[in-house]
């Protein structure tokens, strides 16, 4: 599995970014919320990833902070919650204001978000709470 990358970054354009590591270039998808914190091209980049391998295609996901990539693990194992959907949630709000959102109940704020109906929304706070309790502490306000 690919978990980080550091090299010079070559191409930025939302939500995608082209890192050259060691000679070899790779495209990344990262959420705006990441994006935004990027340097820009031809600067050294360090970015978090997370790899995902299927029949028709192999993704990478960036981030800029293990936490953030942590939260996008998590949200990837709820029920009805893809990748895509993921990092649209992560490009919508940080991970300090998702986890918030869930735990304190805040439905009405997850409904904003591109993708996300009142159900999703729903059983993302249902089925996050639970995983989510501990983060409170960990991720400042």
């Amino acid at each position: 599995m690919i978990g980080r990358l550091q090299g010079v970054l070559l191409e930025k354009q939302a939500p995608d970014i082209l890192l050259d590591v060691a000679g070899v270039g790779y495209e990344v998808q990262l959420p705006l919320t990441s994006f935004y914190q990027l340097p820009e091209p031809g600067s050294q980049a360090t970015i978090y990833t997370h790899f995902v391998v299927r029949e028709d295609a192999q993704l990478l996901y960036g981030f800029i902070t293990s936490t953030e990539r942590s939260l996008f693990r998590q949200l990837i194992k709820a029920n009805g919650v893809g990748p895509k959907l993921a990092l649209t949630i992560l490009s919508g709000m940080t991970a300090q204001q998702f986890v918030h959102c869930v735990l304190h109940d805040e439905i009405t704020t997850l409904v904003k978000l591109p993708g996300v109906g009142k159900k999703t929304a729903e059983r993302l706070v249902i089925e996050m709470r639970d995983r989510l309790k501990d983060w409170g502490q960990a991720i400042p306000r």
